[in-house]
């Protein structure tokens, strides 16, 4: 019987930071052992169907993937129907969806602010989104290989997959992992004071049970004290990635994605994978 393997899924457009998208979601199959999908969407009225690739763009994408990673399995496709609907929809079958922050074309809409932000919020798989892109396009561009990832713990569910997933990163990466747990005093007199020694406590506990997993990992918890978006941010310039889940305390039930994630989002400079999961 075969194994059928949930590919690593890539949005291109043309533009250099869709190839630079590419790269990264080429490096990350070989390391998961994955398949790579190329998709382009048109972006013009139609129904929402695959067609024949006729202009190219996921062909010519597929061709680049397979000089810089030889052996990869790559598969093209292209569609009918806005960016956003093609690939929420795709990632029903995905273990991972790429896109670049910046493009063009089919994929006009590759902002932050819309198709990163949107399947963060209603992806059914993670979601790595990799700003400026274009930065890893050229052929003589070397990706990042030995900086720590960050993962943001606030312990809340969304922030409790965060950690396995940035583990799983790290580990699969041989990097060191810090996680980064922020906490600032309550805005009134009557709630509860926040104890930094119980969050850390419980940062290390949650550490410890994933350290059984890999014990090569180096881990590094931070409990630090300011806003969650400020500490993240800073934590993240001199990281590989840092990845965050689509929603962590306080919050609103109804929300798809919370407000740290979104600021980080739209902040970072480094690539961002939200841990969403269906």
């Amino acid at each position: 019987m075969s194994i059928i393997h949930r590919p690593v899924i890539v949005g291109v457009d043309g533009s250099p930071a869709a190839f630079g998208a590419v790269r990264w979601a080429a490096d990350i199959a070989v390391r998961m052992g994955r398949p790579l999908r190329i998709m382009h969407a048109l972006g013009v009225p139609g129904p929402y169907e695959e067609i024949t690739d006729e202009h190219g763009l996921a062909l010519d994408a597929a061709t680049e993937a397979r000089h810089w990673f030889p052996g990869l399995h790559v598969t093209t496709s292209t569609w009918y129907g806005e960016p956003v609907r093609v690939l929420r929809e795709q990632s029903r079958h995905a273990e991972l969806v790429v896109v670049g922050s910046r493009g063009h074309g089919g994929f006009h809409a590759l902002l932050v602010g819309s198709v990163g932000v949107h399947l963060a919020g209603y992806s059914h798989c993670p979601v790595l989104v990799v700003h400026h892109a274009e930065r890893w396009a050229g052929p003589e561009a070397v990706l990042p290989s030995d900086r720590p990832v960050v993962a943001g713990a606030d312990g809340s569910p969304g922030g409790q997959q965060a950690l396995e997933l940035a583990f799983r990163e790290a580990s699969a990466r041989k990097v060191p992992l810090v996680a980064v747990r922020a906490w600032q005093e309550p805005a009134s007199r009557l709630a509860r004071r926040v104890n930094p020694d119980r969050l850390a406590a419980d940062l290390a506990a949650d550490l410890g049970q994933l350290q059984a997993k890999d014990p090569a990992v180096r881990l590094e918890p931070r409990v630090v004290h300011g806003p969650p978006v400020q500490v993240l941010l800073d934590a993240a310039r001199d990281a590989l990635m840092v990845v965050l889940g689509a929603r962590g305390h306080g919050g609103f039930a109804g929300l798809r994605i919370g407000g740290v994630t979104q600021h980080v989002l739209e902040h970072a400079e480094t690539p961002v994978l939200v841990a969403r999961f269906a």
